[in-house]
This record gives C-alpha cells, structure tokens and sequence, in this order.
C-alpha cells in the first residue's frame, strides 16, 4: 500500500518541481512534458526504486524494474496535472491534451 503511495507522490513532487522550473524559466514552457517524462525517469533512476522489488514481483533484471516504475511514476503525472486543472480550471498551455482547443473553421 504505502509503495503505490511513493509513485504517487513521486509523481505529485515531479508535476510540482517541473512547474516551479518551467514558471522561473520561460523558455521551459513549450518542453513541460518532455521534462516531466526526463524528471519522473530520473527521479526513480536517482532513487533506485524498483515497485516489483518491492512486491517481490520476478523481472529480467532490476534496472527493468526501475525503468518500469519510472514509466508509472510518468504516467501518474498526467493524473496529477489533470486533477489540478480540474481543481483551478487553469488548463495546460497546448503540451498536452489538456490545453486550450481551438473551435472548428467554416470552410465555405
């Protein structure tokens, strides 16, 4: 139980440290899921944190398992922004599918 809560908020300190950099350097805004995906790898790289070695769950090796947690903890970001814009109605600025969608053009 508590291992599901590590990804979370794993994910939850990925999504808040992307943001603070991306609101300090504007120049990071257009790459936030690009660094999302690079920081959730390598916080879980860093940490060497491996879910299925914790359930005592048999992969090939365990840097498989650390990539495979890293992908989680990715994954969980996108639940983590989504729940934010839902909360602040603040949507994400066209780096994923969440952002502002354009109307459809009258062609005739």
């Amino acid at each position: 139980m508590y291992d599901f809560a590590v990804v979370a908020l794993l994910a939850l300190a990925v999504v808040k440290v992307v943001d603070f950099l991306t609101d300090s350097v504007g120049q990071l805004q257009r790459m936030r899921s690009v660094l999302m995906f690079l920081a959730g790898l390598g916080a879980v790289w860093a940490l060497d944190y491996s879910l299925f070695d914790r359930f005592d769950i048999t992969v090939r090796s365990h840097a498989s398992g650390v990539w495979i947690t890293g992908f989680m903890v990715c994954g969980a970001t996108v639940a983590w922004r989504a729940m934010f814009a839902w909360l602040t109605h603040d949507r994400a600025e066209g780096d994923e599918t969440l952002g502002a969608h354009t109307g459809l053009r009258r062609a005739a």
